[in-house]
């Protein structure tokens, strides 16, 4: 039976994907390079070292990437300091809201640093509704791999198996699927693989389309 529930964040909570990538193309843009869609699409719900492995063999070893991130980063927290619009995807907060209401706990656990998480919870009203929060920080592996998953039943007090799992990428569901918690997926920009289609409990167009599934959900 499910007694938790927890959410990645970028990409299935807040519809942020899209400013990092801007991100990324104005900090490449600053070093004559043109960082495609594709490109940072591959990089999705992955580790920063396994995204800068792509960013090399796309533009070539040489490629300064510590400074693209850090450069990327600085823009970033700029957008958030300016005020940037941080978008809920569709049906995240009714999603949240059903559940917290239903008395599970929830949780996030997210591959963003933990400074971020806190300003969007915070910035979008959403920080009671997460008394666990696990990030890159807390953990040695990262999506795909199930770390990050364990460590938030750990915090839970829960068994794996009792956890409801919501994830947009590739990446973070096959963690959770890894770590044998029940799984759906919300495809933002990646599709699901063959793994995750043959293995994940449900695959969403949006998270509006929950609240119709609840019970067997929860069940």
């Amino acid at each position: 039976m499910i007694r938790s529930v927890i959410f990645d964040m970028d990409g299935t909570i807040f519809n942020t994907e899209h400013i990092y990538f801007e991100c990324y193309r104005k900090a490449a843009a600053e070093m004559g390079l043109n960082f495609t869609f594709e490109l940072f699409a591959q990089g999705v719900g992955i580790s920063r070292e396994e995204a800068n492995k792509f960013i090399k063999q796309h533009f070539g070893q040489n490629t300064d990437v510590e400074h693209l991130q850090n450069r990327t980063y600085e823009l970033v927290e700029e957008y958030l300091r300016d005020g940037g619009e941080i978008p809920f995807l569709p049906g995240a907060k009714e999603a949240i809201e059903l559940f917290y209401k239903r008395g599970l706990v929830l949780a996030l656990a997210s591959s963003n640093m933990r400074r971020w998480v806190d300003f969007y919870l915070e910035k979008k009203h959403l920080t009671k509704y997460f008394p666990v929060i696990t990030t890159c920080e807390d953990v040695i592996h990262l999506k795909p791999n199930p770390e990050v998953y364990l460590r938030t039943a750990a915090k839970l007090g829960q068994d794996p198996q009792n956890c409801l799992v919501f994830e947009d990428s590739v990446a973070g569901a096959t963690a959770a699927i890894h770590a044998k918690m029940r799984t759906c997926m919300v495809p933002n920009i990646k599709q699901p693989d063959s793994f995750v289609r043959q293995h994940a409990f449900k695959i969403y167009k949006s998270l509006a389309d929950v609240p119709a599934d609840v019970d067997e959900l929860l069940s």
